[in-house]
């Protein structure tokens, strides 16, 4: 099978600014769905020594649940600005693969996926 190479990148970055981003193993402690919402789900985040964060993700609406989350380890991205989401602020992101093709009916889109990276220690730091 030949792999055809494709243009991937819609705007490319230095390495420098690469290195600006600070991604971390994280265990999710809670989580719930939050109220007025169809689409957001609240992360408690243990980051180890980097204490405890809530993270929203936006992914109900796609068949998750807050149970998909509790006692799982992710990758978090831990140095972004706070963002205000409803009356919370949201200290971080948690990284995900686009499902791969795989449909999600719901939305004519593909499914996030998220990778557990468990047996890592809290808060490392990806590079």
């Amino acid at each position: 099978m030949t792999v055809i190479p494709q243009n991937i990148n819609s705007q490319t970055i230095s390495i420098q600014d690469f290195a600006k981003i600070e991604i971390r193993v994280g265990k999710v402690t809670q989580a719930e769905n939050v109220n007025d919402s169809t689409k957001l789900i609240r992360l408690h985040v243990d980051l180890g020594d980097f204490g405890t964060r809530i993270i929203f993700t936006g992914v109900r609406s796609y068949g998750y649940y807050p149970a998909d989350f509790i006692g799982k380890q992710f990758l978090f991205v831990t140095n972004l600005e706070s963002k205000k989401i409803m009356t919370e602020e949201s200290q971080g992101m948690i990284l995900a693969v686009d499902g791969l093709e795989l449909p999600f009916e719901q939305h004519g889109s593909v499914k996030p996926l998220f990778i557990e990276v468990n047996h890592l220690p809290l808060g490392s730091k990806i590079r």
